[in-house]
């Protein structure tokens, strides 16, 4: 999947589908680049340059990254929220507000994460009342910057 120049809400948005997507390649988004919801997914490799809001933004499923290269991401690089559980492999963030957002009953796996010019490495917490912490679980990051997380979340580094 390639776009260019998304100007809607979502560039792309997948709702409750369950499969395997190779490449998806996105520039230029006018508000988020990518929006999963209620999905079962692995993707292989995920691109996205410039971004009006956040590059990826999922909830409420299972999602699974191999790569993903993320850059002028105005707030978010990746947002994860709602029950969802994230893993990753290999991830890439430069120039975002907010690295990584893990919020209410989520869980963030990666393998290695590099962010770069992100004041706001990760934020983990619970936002809606009708949920609770969430968890982030790293083997390898490279950022300098915030580590932010309420008392109900988890930020573990292995």
């Amino acid at each position: 999947i390639e776009l260019e120049g998304g100007k809607c809400e979502d560039s792309l948005n997948i709702i409750s589908s369950k499969g395997y997507l190779n490449s998806i390649v996105i520039n230029n988004a006018f508000q988020d680049g990518i929006d999963l919801d209620f999905s079962d997914l692995y993707i292989n490799k995920i691109s996205i340059k410039e971004a009006g809001n956040d590059c990826l933004d999922v909830s409420s499923g299972n999602y699974y990254i191999s790569n993903a290269n993320l850059k002028n991401c105005f707030d978010k690089a990746i947002s994860v929220g709602e029950k969802s559980l994230f893993n990753a492999d290999e991830i890439s963030i430069f120039n975002s507000n907010i690295g990584v957002a893990v919020k209410d009953f989520s869980k963030f796996t990666n393998k290695k994460i590099t962010i770069n010019n992100s004041q706001n490495c990760f934020q983990v917490f619970q936002k809606k009342q009708e949920f609770g912490g969430s968890f982030v679980d790293i083997n390898e990051v490279n950022c300098i910057g915030n580590y932010q997380n309420d008392d109900n979340s988890i930020i573990q580094f292995r």
